[in-house]
């Protein structure tokens, strides 16, 4: 060839690649260096708190003798540990068990590792030294306990937990937190359809998790003590495997934002699983991976299995806050690699970031336990400045108005009278409050009568208001503080009264239920709202009220009403005419308020299903609800296996508090905070 044509080709050719290599170096600034040969499934890698060492899991391929014995007749394969230098060399094998070792961790001093296995038959955290001794199981019980991480200060094991026990079978996984010998586990998290992952800042005041809480996935933090959650991601796509950066500033995690839904998990060939990086207040979130080997993460593994779904998709940092340890493999690949992503100090924050999530109005962004014990909590009502919860509790041994401070604090006891005293509602002034108390305290249970008592705000100069009119519903202030609405069963059947604050005089407005399918409807709402489970005892019995609302103009009432066949959410004016439904479906929905602009309804239905059914916990469970007044539209705030309800609207619009089981063990009701944009 000539010299020349030679010498041109090689330029042209030098500067072809030179191009497009930093064409490729400016799209994706980080490299990608496998650490493992790829002949076998190595996965799950973590480093070491030096960032001298990585633990992980390797899968291995069982005899045909063990496969025809009968443990191992489920399994196809067995998973022990193996340690090696953070660049790849001295490798060596931690576990040898004929078991699953998963999960990997070390301890904060880098001397053992934590991990699950099913060795005994049972999904359990174990720990081991560096040198393979001092094998010690941390965990022994049915249920299985996964993803074990020492909280920075090194006393305490984070980890999630499957119940299985007879006591809280029906919760899926929850964030659960013990003492480094597995003592005095403590439940962080609500659980309901799945809490997962969890991993503690560096500086030990918040927890981040993945959890399935709502429609889709979404990560959320929580407080050390799991009483503040925070919301970080809104899309409904799969985001999970969240874990903080070495300063606590930034979270790496794992997310398909192109998918719209949970059921199409898997098609990673159009839309592959990433590596995201974002604030530890959830704002810049940047996408770090594009395509590595032609996708992160294969389609050939089951995300919906425990542990394909956790280990496959672990990430680590490094210490020094430069690199990510994580598995990726080739396609057509047997085995896959570990490998480690290294990028500048700087690049995170020049990596192009999302315009922050446009969050509609009514979103979600967190939740709050404000309180709880042995006791039952029920029927939030904000006063006007949305400074304090009046609320009934029976945490004297009797049923009284009781009142807390929005923030959780300055718990009070408003009533302190041998009969029941429930279903508190401040005036609009916050001068008053309106009440229900028992008028029959010696009749039997089920069937309670009340009368509608007024009394001051800090509880004195109670004074009844109905008389002989029995009220079945909390009351419902005028915007104007001059009458109040109820319910009430007479002989022309279940209506709407209006008390006149100034006359003092009380009248029908509407008929609005089918007195023959009444206690059906409420029999099986209150089933719905067994506190505990197997025994028959309804907190119904004496607190299932029917809810009535005006609107923030006072020209309309909504309530709930079986007119139609089913128990539905209806409206009409606050005179009785015009009544319309506004839900719709076959299951029953109840509670209704207005939000203080009077867009929306706030209820509670059970029109999600239950991923498992009796006896275990009715087929539905009820969450809260919006309906929106202009569209129609109806979308769940909350979407847990536990029981929501009782729903009552801050005045600012941004908090709705509500009634839950989730607290401590799922057999007692207390009163939650929801906050929304």
């Amino acid at each position: 060839m000539n010299i020349k044509k030679l010498t041109l080709t090689l330029t042209l050719t030098l500067t072809l690649t030179l191009t497009l290599t930093l064409a490729y170096a400016q799209e994706l600034p980080y490299t990608v260096r496998n650490i493992t040969d790829g002949e076998r499934i190595d996965f799950h890698p973590e480093f070491s708190p030096d960032g001298n060492e990585l633990v992980f899991a390797s899968k291995t391929e069982i005899s045909e003798d063990d496969k025809k014995k009968e443990f191992w007749g489920t399994s196809p394969y067995y998973v022990n540990l193996w340690l090696m230098n953070s660049d790849g060399r001295n490798k060596r094998q931690l576990t040898t068990d004929k078991a699953i070792d998963c999960y990997p961790s070390f301890t904060t001093d880098g001397e053992k590792v934590l991990f699950v296995s099913n060795r005994g038959g049972q999904w359990d955290i174990w720990s081991i030294k560096k040198d393979g001794s001092g094998l010690t199981r941390l965990t022994n019980n049915t249920d299985k306990d996964y993803s074990p991480k020492v909280t920075p200060d090194g006393k305490h094991i984070l980890f999630f937990s499957t119940p299985t026990s007879s006591e809280v079978g029906y919760i899926t996984e929850s964030v659960w937190i013990m003492d480094m010998d597995g003592k005095n586990a403590k439940r962080l998290t609500s659980g309901g359809k799945g809490d997962w992952y969890p991993s503690m800042n560096p500086d030990g005041k918040e927890i981040i998790f993945a959890s399935m809480r709502l429609i889709g996935g979404s990560l959320w933090t929580i407080d050390r003590e799991g009483k503040n959650y925070r919301r970080l991601t809104y899309g409904k796509v799969l985001e999970f495997f969240p874990n903080w950066s070495p300063d606590g500033e930034k979270i790496a995690y794992v997310s398909r934002r192109e998918h719209a839904s949970f059921d199409t998990v898997g098609d990673t060939e159009k839309d592959p699983l990433e590596i995201w990086i974002m604030d530890r207040d959830g704002n810049n979130k940047r996408q770090l991976t594009k395509n590595i080997s032609g996708g992160i993460w294969d389609s050939r593994f089951n995300l919906r299995k425990p542990l394909d779904f956790i280990s496959y998709y672990h990430l680590s940092w490094h210490p020094d806050g430069t690199k990510i340890a994580l598995t990726t493999w080739d396609r057509g690949q047997k085995g896959s690699y570990i490998s480690v992503i290294e990028f500048g100090r700087d690049t995170l924050n020049k990596l192009p970031a999302l315009k922050n999530d446009t969050l509609p109005q009514y979103t979600l962004i967190g939740e709050r336990e404000l309180t709880a014990g042995e006791w039952e909590d029920f029927g939030p009502s904000f006063s006007p400045d949305g400074n304090t919860i009046a609320f009934s509790s029976n945490r004297s041994g009797n049923w009284d108005i009781w009142s807390i401070g929005a923030d959780g604090e300055g718990v009070k006891q408003l009533t302190k009278n041998p009969s029941t005293e429930i279903a508190p509602v401040f005036s609009p002034d916050g001068k008053e409050i309106a009440y229900l108390k028992e008028a029959n305290p010696k009749s039997e249970i089920r069937n309670p009568k009340y009368n509608m008592w007024i009394m001051k705000s800090n509880g004195e100069e109670a004074r009844e208001v109905t008389g002989a009119i029995p009220v079945l519903s909390y009351p419902a202030w005028h915007p104007a503080g001059n009458e109040i609405a109820f319910i009430s069963k007479g002989d022309e059947g279940i209506g709407i009264w209006v008390y006149n604050v100034i006359q003092q005089k009380s009248k029908k407005v509407a008929t609005i239920w089918n007195s023959e399918r009444e206690q059906e409807a409420r029999i099986r709402a209150g089933e719905a709202l067994a506190s505990q489970r197997g025994k028959r005892y309804y907190p119904f019995n004496e607190l299932f009220l029917y809810r009535i609302d005006y609107n923030n103009k006072g020209d309309k009432i909504t309530f709930e009403s079986n007119l139609s066949g089913n128990v539905e959410i209806w409206v009409m004016n606050s005179d009785g005419r015009d009544m319309s439904k506004v839900t719709t479906g076959s299951s029953p929905h109840w509670n209704p308020v207005w939000s203080p602009d009077g867009n929306r309804i706030a209820y509670a239905t059970e029109k999600l299903a239950s991923n498992l059914g009796p006896p275990f916990w009715p087929d539905n469970n009820y969450n809260i609800w919006l309906a929106d007044m202009s569209t129609g539209k109806e979308e769940a705030l909350t979407a847990e296996e536990q029981t929501d309800w009782n729903p009552a609207w801050s005045p600012d619009g941004k908090r709705i508090a509500y009634v839950t089981n989730r607290s401590g063990d799922f057999k007692h009701f207390s009163i939650w905070l929801l906050y929304l944009k």
